[in-house]
């Protein structure tokens, strides 16, 4: 039942089975080169490749610093016309940021681009534990919120090579597996949900290395910003730093693993996507059919299916831990299974398969858990609701709210239509209210006589985002 055949997953393994990868005395003909390439058309290249030829603007992390100049630099030059807005976050976390912002700021403009300065507001003091990991985090999320605002659907960093090798050794050394071990890829969805759905990352640089981005800088005369904290050994990426530093055979083997780790990686998310198209059914109101052959699978595989399954139904940003959904798999293969609840997903056991859709008590509300909040729609302008679906309207007086919270009664001509949705979905359906009067009901409204109202699950649209895929 399982269509991909997945190797071990062991690093022995896994370097076992990428064998041409691995450099051999006297060889020079291997995969991954650490070598300082050569930062002129390859970029070019990559662009075209990773960005395509649509016309939306594109965003760029501009820091100022030696890598996101590069950056910037071979965006403009590419992109010819089309717009690129340089984004600065000043974490301020440390004395002098705003000025390095507004310098930063003053360069992206002179180069070309269109430039905003986006500063991180702390509640409070400014941390003082985990301090890289909470201004990733905040950073992020003003980095969604700008890319919203300016339309842009890609969003461009400048990690590197040695960045890549310094990822890999770290969570190496944190016990990380095989899935951690592929670090960080040219493409991939943006980690922070639902306040965008659909921006991507782009990595163009990551055969780049830290020198040859600094070279192409001096020969285009174009001046960068040395961060001072890239010398704060409180730091563990800087200790790691200096502990590479000269040891190209242990970048090398480290390239290869992560190259390794990506390939088997993708294997397992092609085999994931295929398990789901065959032995899923996804309702377009927003619900998704386990059939009979989900149950079937083995037990690891159905518990990996379920990691993008249930933040896909759910609206949520992450899925419950692996031990979780184990335990999920084994009761769901019961004969007598007679329910459950995991990560804001009810599970239904029906006559010829079990219906997954959005719990109830997490927007409807239960013992400690409020209701979810009336959102106001604004006319025209597009918005994501519960993570799971995205509303439209061109009328400026719409508030949505969830059909369970709805305290009145339903009219009669909504009940009938609405016995086209499984009893267990029909709480969590978004609910259109003007003038404290029920205007639509999406899915189960006759399409002709709607207007100005649109709903689209994101069901699909995330699942495909979390696998890299088309389901």
């Amino acid at each position: 039942m399982w269509p991909v055949k997945l190797w071990p997953v062991s690093r022995r393994n896994i370097l076992k089975r990428f064998a041409p990868y691995v450099r051999k005395p006297g060889s020079r003909n291997f995969a991954v080169d650490v070598k300082d390439n050569s930062v002129d058309s390859v970029p070019c290249v990559k662009l075209s490749r990773l960005i395509g030829p649509d016309t939306t603007p594109l965003a760029v992390a501009f820091s100022g610093g030696g890598d996101s100049t590069a950056l910037l630099s071979l965006v403009l030059k590419w992109a010819r016309g089309r717009p690129v807005h340089a984004l600065i976050v000043d974490h301020g976390l440390r004395h002098g940021s705003c000025d390095e912002a507004r310098l930063a700021l003053k360069r992206a403009v002179a180069m070309g681009a269109g430039a905003q300065i986006l500063t991180c507001q702390w509640d409070g003091a400014i941390p003082t534990t985990g301090i890289q990991e909470k201004a990733r985090n905040s950073r992020y999320h003003l980095l969604a919120k700008a890319c919203q605002a300016i339309g842009a659907r890609k969003l461009l960093l400048g990690h590197n090579q040695d960045d890549q090798v310094e990822t890999v050794l770290m969570r190496k050394n944190a016990g990380s597996g095989w899935r951690g071990l592929a670090a960080m890829s040219e493409r991939a969805s943006y980690p922070v949900w639902p306040i965008v759905a659909d921006l991507t990352i782009v990595r163009p640089l990551l055969f780049c290395t830290r020198a040859a981005l600094r070279r192409y800088n001096r020969n285009n005369r174009l001046v960068w910003i040395d961060d001072p904290s890239n010398k704060n050994h409180q730091f563990t990426r800087i200790r790691v730093r200096d502990y590479l530093a000269g040891k190209a055979n242990c970048q090398q083997n480290l390239l290869i693993m992560a190259k390794a780790s990506r390939e088997v990686v993708r294997e397992e998310r092609e085999g994931i996507t295929q398990f789901i198209q065959m032995f899923t059914k996804i309702y377009e109101w927003g619900g998704v059919g386990l059939l009979a052959g989900f149950n079937g699978g083995k037990f690891g595989m159905v518990a990996e299916a379920l990691r993008y399954l249930i933040p896909a139904i759910s609206g949520h940003a992450e899925a419950p831990n692996v031990q979780k959904r184990m335990q999920l798999a084994r009761k769901l293969r019961h004969a007598d299974f007679g329910g459950a609840t995991l990560g804001g997903v009810q599970f239904v056991p029906r006559k010829h398969d079990i219906l997954c859709v959005r719990d109830p008590g997490a927007v409807i509300g239960r013992a400690q858990i409020a209701t979810l909040p009336a959102l106001k729609l604004p006319a025209n302008n597009p918005a994501i609701w519960d993570g799971r679906f995205k509303l439209s309207s061109k009328l400026d007086t719409v508030t949505i709210i969830a059909l369970g919270a709805w305290e009145h009664k339903i009219p009669g001509d909504y009940r009938a239509l609405l016995k086209t949705i499984p009893k267990a979905a029909r709480p969590c359906l978004p609910l259109f209210i003007m003038d404290k009067r029920i205007c639509h009901i999406p899915f189960v409204d006759d399409p002709a006589s709607v207007h100005g109202f649109g709903t689209v699950s994101l069901v699909r649209t995330r699942l495909a985002s979390l696998l890299g895929h088309c389901v």
